[in-house]
């Protein structure tokens, strides 16, 4: 409740001018000007000559798992995720060429390039939300997401739409008033957003969704109905409705089925798995584990830089460096093995510097108050994950 009361109290604030000066006083990347995603050719999906298992072969004969669907789905993630980064690199680019020579009406429609990816900078442009603010707001909604028993993919998507909402809904690209002001999100309506988010998200992925007056009730009362509706139609009208978009979730998803084979678990953990029914509380193990890191990369603002597969490899090998280190496994052989690697498409040297931010945030949150991922992993519904000894580096292998 301590979360609540905080994004709660953001209303209170508007009108103390030191702490409007301190939400302001955000400090922008050295290059946030410039900023573009790492290369195209970390995402493309060229076929790699090294021999690999076909996992998927094993499901052939299953109909129900749908083995060339699957991969089907997964391939078109990656070729869209790669066509989305190409075409926002070329719209940034398009547009400080725009901004330098005073031609910003030339400029791309910011809905084109943030359409599935959020801005990795747009805190500079909402001068009434910090970092700080963020990490609030979807830590409580970790504590919203446990109350109303939702999926996993609704929270991913939930903070999918807050960010790309504050990309588009800020003093850079708009929407504007009647008096040509630009606008943004106040902090007295950012858990709004928060909630209106949740709620969108649910029906997206819910069978029963929350109701309104669930929403209103969750929030302590500090909004009506009508302010959650108008809310709801606003980020819908921001975003063109998009709200299919891949999160992390599917591309991790999608390495938990080519670790469901005792073949890739022997060579990660060796005989650290001694039956059958050991390799299914593992691969139970490696879900949790990798939701854990998954759930800490939300919460840091900075990993906003990294596309959604980036983020994915990055908590599915820090799952199994964790999940190695807990079973006392000494195996020598890496822990990004040939068959993650060709499934993936990556080697570990093109997400590890995503690995290693999010590790760092996870060491950082027991600092402060926002525990709600580790509380909810704490648990042994969820592995018990936060009670394991974590890397306190990143492995190099």
């Amino acid at each position: 409740m301590s979360a609540l009361r905080e994004v709660s109290n953001l209303a209170n604030y508007n009108n103390d001018p030191k702490l409007r000066v301190r939400a302001t006083n955000v400090v922008p990347p050295p290059t946030a000007g410039s900023f573009t995603f790492p290369s195209q050719e970390e995402h493309s999906l060229r076929a790699r000559r090294s021999r690999s298992p076909r996992l998927d072969e094993q499901h052939a004969s299953d109909p129900t798992y749908c083995a060339d669907l699957i991969k089907d789905i997964s391939e078109a993630y990656l070729e869209n995720e790669k066509a989305a980064v190409r075409r926002f690199n070329e719209g940034t680019s398009q547009y400080n060429a725009a901004a330098a020579s005073g031609a910003l009406a030339r400029a791309p429609a910011p809905s084109d390039i943030y359409a599935y990816y959020a801005s990795p900078h747009y805190l500079q442009y909402q001068p009434e939300v910090n970092e700080k603010m963020r990490m609030i707001l979807i830590d409580w909604l970790v504590d919203v997401h446990l109350k109303f028993k939702l999926h996993t993919e609704t929270f991913f998507l939930c903070v999918n739409l807050i960010d790309r909402y504050l990309s588009v809904f800020n003093t850079k690209y708009g929407p504007t008033d009647g008096n040509n002001n630009n606008n943004f999100i106040s902090r007295a309506k950012l858990q709004l957003v928060g909630v209106c988010a949740m709620l969108l998200a649910s029906k997206y992925e819910e069978i029963w969704p929350p109701e309104i007056k669930d929403c209103v009730h969750i929030s302590a009362n500090t909004y009506s109905r009508e302010e959650i509706i108008i809310t709801e139609r606003a980020i819908c009208a921001a975003l063109n409705f998009r709200l299919t978009v891949p999160t992390a979730f599917p591309f991790a998803a999608r390495l938990w089925t080519v670790l469901e084979g005792a073949p890739g678990r022997t060579a990660i953990f060796g005989t650290a798995v001694a039956s059958p029914m050991d390799g299914e509380a593992l691969h139970t193990l490696i879900k949790h584990a990798t939701c854990f890191y998954l759930e800490h990369s939300l919460l840091d603002y900075k990993c906003l830089q990294f596309t959604p597969s980036q983020v994915a490899n990055a908590a599915v090998y820090l799952a199994l460096a964790t999940l190695r280190l807990h079973l006392a496994a000494h195996v020598g052989s890496p822990i990004w093995i040939d068959v993650l690697q060709h499934y993936s498409t990556v080697s570990l040297a093109e997400f590890s510097g995503c690995a290693e931010l999010i590790l760092e945030h996870v060491h950082y949150v027991p600092t402060t108050k926002y525990q709600a991922v580790r509380r909810k992993y704490n648990s042994s519904k969820f592995g018990e994950i936060s009670k394991m000894q974590l890397p306190n580096q990143l492995p190099v292998y």
